[in-house]
């Protein structure tokens, strides 16, 4: 657990320090009180993580001696999507209906800091590279935009994150490669030359595969929920939400920091630093409209929020009492049995 806190990176370490904490051993054995840490190359297609998963969840049971094997699955911020998909759909490609096919090893699902509609710092990562550490080249824009999954954090279609230099809202679709020429992002710059065909040819099929994968997704499901799904985010910190754009030449990149109160505004929303309450909660769906609170994820049973970032949401006491109930305790029953219990603010 070293080197992921020299980088900031201190919730997966967090984790395992509370799960340990609580009597619970690292394992694959057939006792109760066991957990086993998924590992996934979180920089390839969501879809592949999903199957990756299915192995993984086969392979523990078969371990166990138990071919019906269930478990109490948690997926953090990006593994929140992996294991959505994987509840929905198994390891199917996107396109179907829901079937619930993942439910056979699903016991109940807990969803944390989940970006179900997006997160905008994947479109600053892409165009302009992040920062790990003290480093600016190791995510470098160059690196990061051939990363499947990395285009898969965009906000999708409906979630309206793109204002204009007098705070308008300006239509366009980040999973849309039009969009993306519109505004003259790379490789659909006005600076072509023969060499950013292939990567114009990727970026179109990493952006065509994200919208389907978060059409996956939206897609309303025919039966409930077979697993009861618990939603937990923070909502206690300036989130970005929107970015300008239109600013500049052709080609310049959106702009994620506000010049004025008013801006700051519209801009940011509450969330917990990197992904918005709105975004756990996918309230740019259709079926957020009407639902308590404002949630458009039908399978989700209870949401919880809390004062907590990110990146520390596993060190926060009120948060690690809510984690160990809900992996200790019996599950909640899933929403087509019970209405759900929403807790819409701490």
């Amino acid at each position: 657990s070293v080197l992921p806190r020299a980088f900031g990176f201190t919730e997966y370490a967090d984790l395992i320090e509370l799960l340990d904490s609580a009597g619970f051993e690292a394992g694959l054995g057939g006792d109760a009180g066991q957990y086993s840490v998924f590992s996934y190359d979180w920089r390839r297609d969501l879809v592949e993580s999903a199957r990756t998963l299915e192995k993984r969840l086969d392979a523990l049971a078969a371990a166990r001696g138990e071919p019906g094997a269930r478990f109490h699955i948690l997926g953090h911020s990006m593994g929140g999507l992996v294991v959505r998909y994987f509840l929905r759909y198994g390891g199917a490609e996107p396109g179907g209906a829901v079937t619930w096919a993942g439910a056979r090893r699903v016991a109940s699902a807990l969803l944390v800091a989940t970006p179900s509609g997006g997160a905008l710092p994947a479109l600053d990562a892409i165009l302009r590279g992040s920062r790990v550490g003290m480093s600016y080249t190791t995510l470098a824009a160059s690196v990061v935009a051939r990363m499947p999954a990395v285009y898969q954090l965009l906000p999708p279609d409906g979630s309206r994150v793109l204002l204009d230099h007098n705070g308008a809202p300006v239509e366009g679709d980040l999973l849309s490669h039009e969009t993306w020429t519109r505004h003259g992002w790379p490789p659909f710059g006005p600076a072509v030359d023969e060499r950013q065909s292939g990567e114009r040819a990727f970026v179109r099929a990493a952006l065509a595969r994200a919208r389907a994968f978060h059409d996956a997704l939206a897609r309303r499901p025919d039966t409930p929920c077979p697993a009861p799904v618990t939603l937990v985010g923070g909502d206690c910190l300036p989130t970005l939400a929107r970015a300008v754009v239109g600013e500049g030449p052709p080609g310049s990149s959106p702009r994620l920091e506000p010049k004025t109160p008013h801006e700051q505004d519209l801009m940011y929303e509450a969330g917990d630093g990197r992904v918005t309450r709105s975004s756990v909660l996918a309230a740019h769906l259709p079926a957020a409209e009407g639902a308590e609170p404002g949630c458009g994820i039908p399978e989700a049973a209870r949401t919880d929020f809390g004062a907590a970032d990110h990146h520390g949401l596993y060190a926060d006491p009120a948060f690690q009492s809510l984690i160990l109930r809900l992996v200790m305790g019996p599950p909640a029953l899933p929403a087509s049995v019970q209405p759900p219990e929403m807790n819409p603010s701490h």
